[in-house]
């Protein structure tokens, strides 16, 4: 469910975008165009007027059409080809148990040692301090 959340915000944010270049193509130079010929405000407030104008004209179309968008973007979810996605990606512990026992566990052998040495065995009085003949 979470991957059909994300593919559904997805889709909604390219209509949104797509809705704002519209709107912005569609009535923004003309707004501009007939407010500057009325000469009734000056340019700064007929601006300010326009994205009053156009915040209302976004909210009424996206209240109209959002619901819409979302049945469509559900209906045209591939929750098999989401699946396959989920399954290829590795959590992170699964990183690092990979880490751990298959990268960490290559072994050069040709730096490896072909005879094991056999050391001759120590006496006592090598191995233990002087002090221990005398206490024990």
């Amino acid at each position: 469910l979470l991957e059909l959340g994300q593919h559904v915000k997805e889709q909604v944010a390219r209509r949104t975008e797509a809705l704002h270049r519209e709107v912005e193509e569609e009535m923004g130079d003309q707004f501009l165009r007939r407010t500057a010929q009325r000469k009734v405000f000056d340019g700064r407030a007929n601006y300010l007027r326009w994205q009053n104008m156009r915040q209302k004209a976004l909210q009424q179309r996206l209240d109209a059409e959002m619901m819409g968008w979302i049945v469509e973007a559900i209906e045209c979810w591939d929750q098999k080809k989401a699946m396959e996605n989920q399954e290829k990606e590795l959590s992170d512990t699964d990183l690092i148990f990979e880490y751990l026992t298959k990268r960490a566990a290559h072994i050069d052998t040709g730096k490896l040692p072909l005879e094991i040495p056999v050391f001759k065995t120590m006496h006592a009085s090598y191995s233990l301090p002087s002090m221990w003949r005398d206490k024990y």
